[in-house]
């Protein structure tokens, strides 16, 4: 690649409701184009009719990016590779991810070399730089998912199924059971809790009975799982309050998470290794400087003592393009590691610091002056 300066790389992350694409330079992998664009689809490639539709819609946002790059003469003139980590491939396994290949090889030069991932395997090289070596743990907004590689090409994942199964460690499933604490001390149930009042001032309403037509109202099932992760924000926040309900959903959360970890790190044998492996932790609900990340930490350190927490370096679109370097050049410069926290603990007061969320507020209604009361 060294005697093609305008050898170019095409990294591509579609995941619900999303296609990002990065255009890379192979030779020194600088960024030349991004273009992130809203999309429809799902993702469920149950039959090869719906590849041909996924991989169109992806070919279209790649496009309008290499339109960006001069060298690329507004087509597909210097590219090399495309790499496209999708949940496609979550869903589906390897018949999605087979059917997804040829579907692009139909529509791309022969000279375009084609590489069609899982979404777990981007927030890896997210982390490492491109090598599919050691696990990710990603805690997203309706789902979470562990991940992990080995060299020897063996692969094992956990988690991941989605709203409906209540992955634990992601923002639905806080939400989920921040609703049912709710429930439960209005009723008399469960202990009293600040997620009553600041559930019902997040959501616009005043008392707890019209909880329940909130629940109802969503047209769709995308707009109750977005309603219901938006929630993980008002845990956080209760919970650095000092409120014991929410902390003890923040510590179900991220003992979740561990669990899923050590689940992929049992499988691949990384946990009787002596060994360190690196363990990238991202997903929006993993920021540094965050109660729950600082819970995580700790349960990773007595749970899994030998992982090398890592965070990443880039988006998913960088970390496909970076995939795709890899393969092609194995012994290519791999950059620093972005090496997580000391491991040292922050202290009491550090908890009761308010945490940064990376979640909004609802903006449907005004909070009301009435806060929560029992109902009439």
């Amino acid at each position: 690649m060294a005697g093609h300066p305008a050898a170019l790389i095409v990294g591509v992350e579609a995941v619900d409701g999303n296609v990002a694409c990065a255009v890379v330079n192979a030779v020194d992998a600088r960024v030349l184009a991004r273009r992130q664009v809203a999309s429809v689809l799902t993702w469920d490639i149950s039959a090869l009719s719906h590849a041909d539709t996924a991989s169109a819609s992806i070919l279209a946002v790649v496009t309008e990016c290499l339109a960006g790059v001069p060298s690329a003469q507004g087509g597909w003139a210097g590219v090399i590779a495309i790499c496209v980590a999708t949940t496609a491939v979550d869903l589906g396994g390897e018949e999605a991810e087979a059917a997804l290949r040829a579907a692009f090889r139909t529509r791309l030069p022969d000279a375009v070399k084609v590489l069609v991932y899982n979404s777990g395997a981007a927030a890896l090289a997210s982390g490492t730089g491109g090598p599919l070596l050691g696990c990710a743990l990603v805690a997203g907004i309706e789902s979470s998912r562990a991940y992990g590689a080995m060299s020897d090409r063996r692969t094992a994942a956990a988690s991941g199924w989605g709203p409906v199964f209540s992955d634990g460690g992601c923002a639905y499933d806080l939400g989920m059971r921040a609703l049912s604490a709710v429930s439960r001390a209005q009723d008399g149930r469960g202990a009293d809790t600040l997620l009553v009042n600041a559930v019902c001032r997040h959501l616009g309403v005043q008392r707890t009975e019209e909880l329940i037509r909130w629940a109802r109202n969503h047209a769709t099932i995308p707009a109750r799982v977005s309603g219901v992760a938006g929630l993980a924000g008002v845990v956080l926040d209760c919970a650095s309050r000092g409120d014991t309900v929410a902390d003890a959903l923040l510590r179900h959360a991220t003992g979740e998470l561990l669990r899923a970890a050590k689940a992929v790190a049992t499988k691949l044998g990384l946990d009787r290794s002596r060994q360190p492996f690196n363990l990238v932790l991202t997903g929006p609900m993993l920021k540094d400087g965050t109660l729950f990340m600082q819970y995580l930490l700790e349960v990773l350190k007595d749970g899994l003592p030998n992982a090398d927490v890592i965070y990443p370096q880039g988006d998913g679109a960088e970390a496909a393009a970076w995939l795709a370097l890899y393969l092609l050049d194995p012994q290519r410069p791999m950059p620093q590691l972005r090496r997580g926290l000391s491991g040292q603990s922050p202290g009491p007061a550090a908890k009761r610091r308010r945490p940064p969320s990376p979640f909004r507020r609802s903006t449907s209604a005004p909070a009301p002056r009435q806060l929560c009361g029992p109902p009439a």
